[in-house]
């Protein structure tokens, strides 16, 4: 028989007590020569054999397939595959006789073996590197719920090895610092920033220069004010901030404008909130003899929408339009608004007599059970009434929670909420009069507090999509009241 022998090691966790590459080797050949076996060539691979894929693997199985080898030494099968397809194709093959023997450290498979044997040894791997992932999962979920964060510290910081923390890296924390601070002004470009830090000294641990997509990375970076996050949860961590919250949420206000802090040549309201409902691209606007018109950027080369034109008073007089679905008779809306303030009053009296007596009942119970565990510790209860009783103090407690959160979800809102849905209302019922008398800048804030996105086709909005709230106005039936219009 010719043999393949077959060494492979993964860099992950899971790998880190196998042999190297060099020792298999080594072990390997020992067996091979003691059996006097031939070895016609040697694979090494490094790479996970959790998935499929392994281009070495794959190698292997070719060989054998065409003929030219017809066994294995390997040094134990989960070398061979810890996944169900691999492994399921060297049972095939090795019940069909293409592969003649996988020799192993410790015993040798043959054709007339047990494919049973075979099956489990190769589930017993697949299990192994699944209970781990859940296992390094957990592991990572409890360091960051204990404050710790699990992986290399940030650039800025540094890792402890001798307490397993992560401490303020006093050099590199200050020219962090200093991208923050730079940036917040909305004077400069990511490129510019570059540039100044590159000047002021600022290298990576190679020695280059920190590119400005590194920069943005750091700009979004919610380690830096104290915050861990993971598969977009935060939690709070034990490591000291390099900046404040005040500062993070300035830097982040410039990075979500739609317009880049560089000054520009000319100003579009309504550039970035159109799209061309033929072919999806965003409408972009240029300047032309003095007028301002829209077109489709034909991105996509196939999109014929792009040669119609749109003055951008013609897009003016179309958005305003479409601003008509929020509208509301305002005489309607304050008689609304007066009498839910009113009803809402009456409820929440209610609500709030209703929960002072629970909140009376829920301290009696507090009362009662510190009484209990006093007769308990003196030794006048006995300790089966004492349970008891304890379990029966522990469900009314949960039930008259229960009752709590309950009334609350039913309660009525404050006088605040109430006046902050009126100004929603009355401010999409405005927004088209208004939208042809203010300025473009203006324009652009009615549309970012207002609209989501637009489409237009035929020089007509084809489709439209308001933000959150008013979205709601706009799908309302225009006859209804605040109550109906809350419960939306």
């Amino acid at each position: 028989m010719k043999y393949i022998l077959y060494c492979r090691k993964s860099t992950e966790s899971e790998d880190r007590q196998v042999l190297s590459l060099e020792s298999q080797e080594k072990e390997l050949m020992v067996i091979a020569k003691n059996a006097n076996l031939e070895v016609i060539s040697i694979f090494k691979e490094s790479k996970s054999a959790k998935a499929e894929g392994r281009p070495v693997f794959n190698q292997v199985l070719k060989m054998i397939t065409s003929g030219k080898a017809d066994a294995i030494i390997c040094w134990k099968l989960d070398r061979l595959a810890r996944n169900f397809i691999d492994g399921g194709k060297v049972i095939d093959l090795l019940q069909k006789g293409v592969i003649k023997e996988i020799r192993t450290y410790e015993t040798t498979h043959l054709p007339t073996d047990n494919v049973l044997l075979l099956a489990v040894n190769f589930g017993m791997a697949n299990q192994y590197i699944r209970d781990l992932s859940t296992n390094v999962k957990r592991g990572i979920r409890t360091k960051l719920e204990n404050g710790q964060w699990p992986n290399y510290a940030p650039f800025g910081y540094k890792n402890d090895k001798a307490d397993k923390t992560i401490k303020i890296d006093t050099k590199r924390s200050l020219y962090v610092k200093r991208i923050y601070e730079l940036y917040s002004t909305g004077a400069y470009t990511l490129k510019q920033v570059e540039d100044i830090l590159f000047q002021e000294g600022l290298r990576t641990k190679g020695g280059f220069r920190l590119k400005k997509c590194q920069i943005h990375r750091f700009l979004q970076n919610k380690f830096y004010v104290g915050l861990m996050e993971k598969d977009g949860k935060l939690y709070p961590g034990k490591h000291k901030p390099v900046i404040s919250q005040i500062l993070f949420d300035q830097v982040q206000e410039i990075l979500n404008r739609k317009s880049s802090p560089k000054p520009q040549k000319h100003f579009y309201s309504a550039r970035g909130f159109l799209t061309c409902a033929s072919c999806g691209c965003m409408l972009t606007a240029e300047t032309q003899k003095g007028f301002i018109y829209y077109h489709c950027t034909n991105g996509k080369g196939n999109c014929d929408e792009h040669k119609a034109y749109l003055k951008n008073t013609d897009v003016d007089q179309l958005l305003s339009k479409m601003f008509l679905n929020l509208k509301f008779d305002e005489e309607f809306i304050e008689i609304s608004y007066e009498a839910y303030k009113a009803r809402n009053a009456n409820k929440n009296n209610y609500v709030k007599s209703s929960l002072e007596s629970l909140s009376n009942e829920l301290n009696a119970l507090t009362e009662k059970e510190s009484r209990l565990v006093d007769g308990y510790v003196s030794q006048l209860i006995a300790e089966h009434i004492y349970k008891q009783k304890k379990l029966e103090i522990e469900n009314q407690r949960a039930t008259l929670n229960n009752q709590i959160k309950e009334i609350q979800a039913k309660g009525g809102i404050s006088e605040v909420t109430l006046e902050q849905i009126k100004n929603v209302f009355l401010e999409g019922s405005r927004a088209a009069e208004k939208y042809l008398l203010v300025d473009e800048q203006e324009k652009r804030n009615m549309l970012k507090k207002l609209l989501s996105n637009a489409s237009v086709k035929n020089k007509s909005v084809a489709q439209y999509l308001f933000k959150n709230q008013y979205q709601v106005l706009a799908l309302a039936p225009k006859n209804s009241d605040l109550t109906q219009m809350r419960r939306r």
